[in-house]
């Protein structure tokens, strides 16, 4: 694949859709990129324990069209991996489509004990992030939940409901910008179910088959009506970071099918808010110039859960969570990571 090459990222989707090209690497080369510093300080850390995994989804071409193949929540197969490139051969032979996670935990007490009393045990945290970004960005502010008690789960868009085993533990969500909207339209989209046995029994399963065209909900008016998607498992409460609900600009490349696809998807949102019906928590910036607070405020007044609560930081732009280069610097950040553990922890 050429890189750096504005021609060939446009023409090699077409390629790939007429069975003209394959992709042999479907990251781009993220598989074997080397872990950045806060990455390997987890990794380093002897009392916190992480796996890493993946699931596939079937290939495009088991689908009529991409839409369909986008919507799909079926697991064709699972399995452990070491991020070497032997795993970027046999993902390409099964299809393709796969989305890794990895899973960071302290098994056991860290030394001067559990904070919050350890209250995190036996929950789940799952981080989804931004858009142009990956999970284990979210690796500086790991420790903060783990020394909690959480397992922290941090999954690479696009995303999949996880399930591991039966026994159920109590999942919170949290995301930022795009992970944010992410979270959101996540819960509006899939029904609720108190039981694991149900979301393990589904995974395997094929989705129902879309309505046409023009005749269902959401983008292009192509999805399930709610009733006729897999369930998720009961969400204990989501924590959500300068949602994408009403975008001011952006700076970054960006092709012209996914920037209206994200237009399309924020209409959506905005359109069905009422739908979202869990225990939440919204902060925002007051001086983000990359999404407006103000489109936070108007979500949270149709948020329909009695547990619903929001703050507008002052001062803060969009990255609520940027490391600063000191300690006085790093105040801002120490501010919010300390809002989300306490939010998280009164729920546990």
């Amino acid at each position: 694949m050429p890189l750096h090459n504005p021609f060939w990222e446009i023409i090699e989707p077409h390629l790939v859709s007429l069975g003209l090209y394959t992709v042999e690497d479907p990251t781009y080369g993220r598989w074997l990129l080397p872990p950045h510093p806060p990455h390997l300080t987890l990794i380093n850390d002897p009392d916190v324990t992480h796996h890493y995994r993946r699931v596939f989804l079937p290939p495009y071409s088991a689908f009529k069209s991409k839409q369909e193949a986008y919507d799909s929540t079926q697991i064709i197969h699972a399995e452990d991996v070491k991020l070497v490139k032997e795993e970027l051969e046999t993902g390409v032979r099964l299809g393709g489509r796969w989305v890794f996670y990895s899973t960071w935990e302290m098994e056991h007490e860290p030394k001067g004990g559990w904070e919050g009393g350890g209250r995190g045990r036996g929950r789940d945290l799952v981080l989804i992030h931004g858009l142009s970004d990956y999970g284990l960005r979210y690796a500086p502010h790991v420790p903060y939940f783990l020394r909690c008690g959480f397992r922290v789960i941090t999954p690479d868009l696009p995303s999949n409901d996880i399930a591991h085993g039966r026994n159920q533990r109590k999942v919170f969500l949290s995301g930022a910008s795009m992970g944010g909207w992410t979270v959101l339209y996540y819960l509006l989209k899939y029904p609720p179910t108190s039981s694991p046995e149900v979301v393990v029994s589904q995974a395997a399963v094929a989705d129902v088959e879309p309505p046409q065209e023009g005749w269902g909900k959401g983008y292009g008016q192509v999805e399930r009506p709610r009733k006729d998607e897999k369930t998720r498992i009961q969400v204990a409460g989501a924590f959500v970071l300068c949602p994408m609900v009403e975008a001011l600009c952006y700076h970054a490349w960006l092709r012209v099918g996914t920037g209206l696809a994200l237009l399309e998807g924020m209409v959506e949102l905005e359109r069905r808010a009422e739908e979202i019906n869990v225990p939440i928590r919204l902060v925002h910036g007051n001086a983000d110039r990359a999404t407006s607070h103000l489109g936070t405020l108007r979500l949270f007044d149709r948020l329909p859960n009695p547990d619903k609560e929001i703050e507008i930081y002052d001062g803060y732009e969009h990255i609520m969570l940027k490391v600063g280069s000191d300690q006085a610097d790093d105040e801002k950040r120490q501010r919010v990571l300390a809002d989300w553990k306490s939010w998280l922890l009164q729920r546990c």
